[in-house]
């Protein structure tokens, strides 16, 4: 889908908004606030990585003025502050990575009244279809589903599994869930322990699948986690304790999980492109301000990486 929306009005009043306020002295030119969700995270590392290559890259051939990252620390009421200094200091031009759909959904309102293109990646906030110049993901609900479908190839007898869930209320967390449910919740095989607010935490997750095999002990089978942080400590610790036939799998194909792959010690991983999410909003930016056209959305396809595909993807 996509929309054509006078951008170059848009933008231009993003500059007039900015100076009106007396935010800056200095407000010729694209000035980027790119909103991360943290800096230290293996996934979202290789996120900001890749906003610093393309960002640097429209500084130097002077499509953007400058670009400042802003670290959300995964809080949505720190990421609203922040853009709140970011305007202060003379942006017009932003990009989201949110921390929540509720509670970081008030940026893209801001934004929006502002006159301040936004471009949100790699998941949405409440508000990003009605109000966001762009939104820039993958299809959360197909990596449920990918998950889902290959523990189902691992164990076509079924059992009982867990689900390790993002934080509560971030968009890939709700839609990942919809789609492990999608493959399982209406198979008599499978059976649902519960879903467990592990808060994309290595050490949370493996708390809760501690507790899950002592409780429920063989039956078992699997354990979905909705990232690969989660999925690796999982595996890691269900192969330690001899389960090595419990199935970890996870979302973001990170170089620890991609490596567990090829060593034989973690059965898939369902890899995330986040770096292509980014370098593709910000590839969005040049056209924005020129008042092309425009995708409303954009989605970069999940990759399900084993044995027999992981050394195309390890570096």
């Amino acid at each position: 889908m996509k929309r054509i929306i006078g951008l170059s009005l848009f933008f231009c009043l993003a500059l007039a908004t900015i100076g009106a306020t007396g935010a800056s002295e200095e407000t010729d030119g694209v000035r980027v606030a790119y909103i991360a969700k943290n800096t230290v995270d293996a996934f979202h590392a290789t996120l900001n990585g890749s906003a610093k290559e393309s960002l640097n890259a429209l500084k130097a051939d002077g499509t953007i003025n400058s670009w400042q990252l802003y670290d959300g620390l995964t809080d949505p009421i720190t990421q609203v502050n922040l853009l709140e200094n970011a305007i202060a200091s003379g942006a017009n031009f932003v990009i989201l990575l949110p921390a929540e759909s509720e509670g970081s959904a008030p940026i893209v309102s801001r934004c929006a009244e502002a006159g301040i293109p936004i471009i949100v990646v790699n998941s949405t906030t409440n508000n990003t279809e009605a109000l966001a110049t762009a939104f820039v993901g993958s299809d959360d609900v197909e990596a449920g589903e990918m998950m889902a479908n290959f523990v189902n190839s691992q164990i076509p007898d079924g059992g009982m599994y867990a689900h390790m869930m993002g934080v509560v209320g971030n968009s890939a967390q709700k839609a990942r869930g919809e789609g492990i449910l999608n493959i399982l919740e209406n198979d008599p095989k499978w059976q649902a322990i519960g879903d467990y607010a592990a808060d994309w935490s290595a050490d949370k997750a493996v708390g809760f699948a501690s507790d899950v095999i002592t409780e429920y002990g063989d039956d078992v089978k699997a354990i979905i986690c909705d990232n690969d942080d989660m999925s690796s400590a999982v595996q890691n610790y269900v192969n330690s304790i001899g389960r090595e036939d419990i199935v970890a799998i996870g979302v973001d194909g990170n170089a620890g999980p991609l490596s567990m792959v090829k060593a034989g010690t973690l059965r898939s991983t369902v890899l995330q492109d986040g770096a292509a999410q980014v370098s593709t909003a910000v590839s969005l930016i040049a056209d924005i301000i020129a008042g092309n056209t425009v995708p409303k959305v954009k989605m970069v396809p999940f990759t399900l990486v084993t044995s027999e595909n992981v050394d195309q993807y390890l570096k």
